[in-house]
């Protein structure tokens, strides 16, 4: 192999990080890693990204916004772009949403008779699921050679859709790990100027992510709610980083529930992420079935938080271990969470020690880890 392309809808700070340490391993296995992204925006999301020097990134549809691209355009520029790179194997992170270019990109490899990864985030409880679309699914697998998922819940899925268990690896969802350590020890340096740059409160839990449906960040609010009632001291804070459709009807029920501890930080690139979970307590995830793995986790975990995750989050099993580096909860228990949160501020658990064993937990998902079992899927699919 001599070329392999990295493909995604949109290159945000998550893929930037595993391109470059791929990149990386391939240069040192004589293999060149290239970037392919579909166009340089999503909808949902407002990365910012800066210029990367040493890594090679080209982009399918520049200035255009991935969902708005019409299908029939989406397939014949994927087409066009994997037969100007001719990569020996592809590797796609594609979505519901992009699916022409997935199509293209499986008939362009049958063609040219290359291998094709499939790097898988979906679990079997995403979703209601509908036997004629698991049997469309099942169909779509058998074109991909091996697959690199995000955790074991994926590889559960990836078997039942006939991937064969030997051809499938784990480490699909990581994070730059050390950006969040280190960024997190900086603010852990500096905690007064930056809570008054910031206007964070003295200790608060920490919420990351976007404020839609499936997020589930009104139960949240809700198990606060509860909280603050049964705290028997002055209750932590709840510091909510992010936006979304969801905001106003958010921050309406923060009023009705007269809720003044809670902060809404607002969306934050990931330059400052790392000050906001250095400066936090513990980190809660309160998301619903539909969260495929939970990425904000990982941050977390990295910037060494204890995390309170609910069970349906795909990362749950991988990388909570119950009362060692946090708990695990269901998202639809408000009372439940409440209990999990008044225990986590009442000095009954030793924060350091969760916080530390996080950081543990964490060290085993690296873009290292990510690029290292990427090209073993290759490995395995040449063979």
């Amino acid at each position: 192999m001599k070329k392999l392309a990295l493909i995604y809808v949109n290159y945000g700070p998550y893929h930037l990080a595993r391109l470059k340490t791929t990149a990386r391993l391939g240069k040192e296995q004589g293999v060149e890693v290239v970037g392919l992204e579909l166009a340089s925006k999503e909808a949902i999301r407002d990365w910012r990204r800066e210029k990367s020097p040493g890594i090679e990134l080209l982009t399918v549809f520049p200035d255009r916004v991935a969902e708005e691209i019409p299908p029939l355009e989406l397939a014949r520029g994927t087409w066009a772009a994997l037969e100007r790179l001719n990569p020996q194997a592809i590797a796609l992170g594609l979505n519901r949403e992009t699916f022409p270019a997935t199509a293209a990109a499986l008939a362009w490899k049958r063609q040219r008779r290359r291998v094709a990864i499939i790097m898988m985030v979906s679990k079997y409880d995403d979703y209601p699921r509908h036997p004629m679309k698991e049997w469309v699914k099942k169909r779509l697998m058998g074109l991909y050679d091996a697959a690199l998922v995000s955790g074991h819940k994926a590889k559960e899925y990836a078997a039942m859709l006939g991937m064969p268990p030997e051809r499938i690896f784990l480490g699909c969802d990581v994070v730059d790990n050390d950006h969040f350590a280190r960024g997190a020890a900086q603010a852990r340096d500096h905690v007064v100027s930056l809570r008054d740059r910031y206007g964070l409160p003295e200790n608060y839990f920490l919420y990351v992510g976007r404020f839609d449906e499936k997020k589930n960040v009104s139960g949240l609010l809700q198990a606060y709610h509860h909280y603050v009632i049964r705290s028997p001291a002055d209750p932590w804070s709840l510091v909510l980083c992010g936006s979304g459709p969801l905001e106003t009807r958010l921050r309406r029920e923060v009023q009705d529930l007269n809720l003044s501890g809670v902060v809404f930080a607002g969306f934050r690139q990931v330059e400052e992420l790392p000050i906001f979970y250095g400066l936090a307590q513990a980190f809660i995830m309160p998301s619903s079935h539909s969260e495929q793995w939970g990425l904000v986790v990982n941050e977390a975990m990295a910037s060494g938080l204890p995390v309170l995750v609910s069970k349906a989050c795909g990362c749950a099993r991988d990388l909570v271990q119950e009362g060692v580096n946090g708990f695990t909860f269901d998202p639809y228990d408000v009372e439940g969470l409440a209990r999990l949160i008044l225990m986590m501020s009442s000095g009954e658990v030793d924060l350091g020690a969760m916080g530390e064993a996080s950081r543990q937990i964490i060290a085993n998902w690296t873009p290292e880890v990510f690029a290292e079992n990427l090209f073993k899927a290759i490995e395995a699919a040449i063979a």
